[in-house]
């Protein structure tokens, strides 16, 4: 077994295990490079498996040595749309699995189970009652599910325009996909005692500017590992201070770095 060096200043560890391909998303202007950059660097600290760290963008600008670019290629998408292409037949000429992560989940513990759980195609169980996956975290082989891809393009238009976005999409082509450990996968606002004062929330008392002292911070259950933060807030909205009923979590200051 070797270990190397990467360019974040972290050791990642290189032995026969073979490499995984971790993919991110930036489009537009929603979140900086910084976002892609903290992602790129939580990986390192905490997956002890051979890796190497992709973002697919249409600007490269800013992003840290180490990460490598897939240029965007599609036309008429936008968004999390954008997500439907990683699972081409011929994705940038790559090969084995696949590990994709939104850029707004924060990393607070090992991540060695992406690598290692059993499965063909493993997603989030969605935390609402609609019938969709949360694919802010996945991994599946290249090319093996192609037809998620091909076809949405036979019906793009139509799917865009009905569908609530690339989750229910997924959930449509494999709905007997594999779920990561609930309690190492979790979500700031459904799996957290992340929200105060929910009587004010139910009165309206939020419009008003009503917000909770910054003093209330979210506890991280133990076993976490990945933290999604889905909609508003993000990481960086409750970082150091409550945003509306949502507490402060401390636990990001440490983690998302």
């Amino acid at each position: 077994m070797v270990e190397s060096t990467d360019n974040a200043g972290q050791v990642n560890v290189r032995g026969g295990d073979p490499v995984v391909n971790v993919v991110c998303l930036k489009w537009g202007t929603k979140y900086p490079a910084e976002y892609v950059n903290r992602l790129y660097r939580m990986v390192s600290r905490h997956l002890h498996r051979p890796f190497r760290f992709f973002c697919m963008t249409e600007n490269d600008s800013g992003l840290t040595q180490g990460i490598e670019t897939l240029p965007l290629q599609e036309t008429g998408l936008h968004g999390w749309w954008y997500k439907l292409s990683l699972f081409r037949r011929d994705f940038y000429g790559l090969q084995g699995d696949l590990i994709y992560l939104d850029l707004d989940v924060v990393i607070v513990d090992e991540i060695d189970f992406l690598v290692d759980q059993p499965g063909d195609f493993l997603i989030i169980r969605n935390w609402s009652r609609n019938a969709m996956w949360n694919s802010s975290v996945m991994r599946f082989r290249i090319g093996q599910y192609a037809e998620i891809w091909e076809r949405f393009l036979e019906r793009q238009d139509e799917i865009m325009q009905t569908l609530n976005g690339d989750q229910e999409w997924i959930y449509a082509c494999v709905p007997e996909a594999g779920n990561w450990p609930s309690a190492r996968v979790l979500s700031y606002k459904k799996s957290l005692d992340s929200k105060a004062w929910r009587w004010a929330e139910k009165l309206g008392l939020g419009r008003l500017g009503l917000k909770v002292p910054d003093s209330l911070d979210t506890p991280l259950p133990p076993h976490a590992s990945i933290i999604i933060f889905h909609g508003k807030p993000d990481p960086e909205d409750v970082v150091d201070g409550a945003y509306g009923f949502w507490k402060r979590a401390s636990f990001i200051r440490d983690a998302w770095r």
